[in-house]
């Protein structure tokens, strides 16, 4: 296990060297820096004193490798508007989509699970037919069109949850349905057909053979082996949630969230701070790789990493 972790580390610190890498670049492929900070009608006098002190007149490869050893002790710079930490920014909102990302796969996993288990014992039922009609609704359905559509009925007309705010229960219920819509949906599907195939296979015959119940199969043996796939799909949409997806949602609801600042960021065009960003949606995804890859281990002993 801890030859895995270790493994899994040191090809996750490339991984986060090369997005921290790609941003730094993108803001000079994206237009000069110092045009966005100052207004169109500043001297050309001024412009250049300023990319002077903000030590923009130097070669980017020097840039980079200062940008670089700032990133290796957790120096993002300030950001350019709001003039404080960039780090600090990016990670104050964390909290916010955390309490949401995980309350939603919470109930996405659960339901999700129990359904797709629910339609795989009895193929081709009325279960089965109503657990594919609930995947296939929270697959399809646009999540702008739903938060939307649930903030009205919900919100505007029959006035039971508020509209936006933050910090209670009650603020937290339409969100969180918004956004577990889909991943249920998608655990759903997953779960139904790893169940199914797990319930084809000899060795499923075999312990029916041997007397044991339908129950015990199901639980203990075809959902172990059926496992992996499915903790794949929470694990992904688990890092899809915590990075960015949230943005619609948080935007309609009033959520202080790392999707909405992160759109306010690259609204404005703050590099420290989306430097910063995507280096915690970067740590943060993985994170959840190492988590999942463990979970394989756990799940089936059987399994090694080369």
């Amino acid at each position: 296990m801890l030859k895995l972790v270790t493994h899994r580390l040191l090809h996750s610190a490339i991984l986060i060297f090369g997005v921290v890498s790609v941003i730094f670049f993108t803001n000079f492929v994206l237009g000069d820096p110092v045009r966005v900070l100052l207004p169109a009608s500043t001297p050309q006098e001024a412009v250049e004193a300023f990319r002077a002190q903000m030590g923009f007149d130097r070669p980017i490869l020097v840039q980079y490798l200062d940008y670089i050893s700032g990133v290796l002790t957790g120096d993002f710079g300030l950001s350019w508007w709001q003039k404080a930490d960039a780090l600090t920014i990016a990670v104050r909102p964390l909290t916010a989509t955390l309490e949401l990302g995980l309350v939603a796969m919470l109930i996405a996993s659960v339901f999700g699970i129990t359904i797709g288990i629910a339609a795989a014992a009895k193929p081709d039922s009325w279960i089965d037919r109503l657990a594919t009609s609930i995947s296939i609704v929270g697959v399809s359905l646009p999540l702008i069109w739903f938060t939307l559509m649930l903030a009205l009925v919900f919100s505007v007309f029959l006035g039971w949850l508020p509209t936006a705010g933050y910090g209670t229960w009650a603020h937290m219920v339409l969100p969180v349905v918004s956004l577990a819509a889909l991943p249920l949906g998608r655990t759903v599907q997953i779960t139904r057909a790893a169940m199914i195939d797990e319930m084809a296979k000899p060795y499923i015959t075999t312990a029916r053979a041997r007397g044991l119940s339908e129950r015990r199969i199901m639980f203990r043996h075809a959902l172990r082996n059926a496992l992996p796939p499915i903790v794949t799909e929470i694990g992904w949409e688990s890092a899809v949630l915590l990075t960015g997806y949230t943005i619609i949602v948080e935007s309609v609801f009033g959520w202080p969230g790392f999707g909405f600042a992160s759109y306010h960021a690259i609204l404005t065009r703050d590099m420290p701070v989306i430097g910063a960003m995507a280096f915690v949606a970067a740590v943060i995804v993985v994170i959840i790789n190492i988590l999942v890859d463990i979970a394989y281990v756990i799940i089936n002993p059987t399994i090694r990493y080369e």
